[in-house]
């Protein structure tokens, strides 16, 4: 159980999350939400993938070649599940401190840049008047 701490991120500072609401004519809450993705351990080799990809297998053969791109790629695979989780708490966290979204929402788009994970969400309830007051300033 220790090791299972030992993997968990630090908390997000605040300026480090990004939150913007939008709130269509006809109601609709929309979101954009973005946090920084974590740092690779062994520092970023495994996080840009695609050039050191292309590079590997050239004059190795074999199985030890196709070990090191499972491990690399189970490895690639726990850190994106890090940081989907990462991403995930985070937002409950924001919307629970806003009140945003009530009622739950649909994630529209989520995809990850070179330094962020952004998700695009549209609440599940329709704007109030309070929340046309409170959150067209944003």
């Amino acid at each position: 159980m220790v090791s299972a701490c030992a993997h968990r991120p630090p908390p997000l500072d605040k300026d480090e999350i990004y939150f913007e609401t939008k709130i269509k004519q006809d109601g609709t809450k929309l979101f954009a939400f973005s946090i920084p993705s974590m740092k690779q351990p062994d520092g970023g080799k495994g996080g840009r993938g695609r050039g050191s990809r292309s590079q590997e297998g050239g004059g190795r053969g074999g199985r030890s070649g196709q070990k090191d791109r499972e491990g690399a790629a189970e490895q690639s695979s726990d850190n994106s599940d890090r940081m989907a989780k990462q991403l995930y708490v985070s937002l409950d966290e924001k919307l629970d401190e806003t009140g945003y979204c009530q009622t739950g929402f649909i994630e529209i788009d989520t995809h990850q840049t070179e330094d962020r994970l952004h998700l695009l969400g549209e609440c599940n309830e329709t704007a109030s008047d309070l929340d046309r007051l409170d959150f067209s300033a944003r």
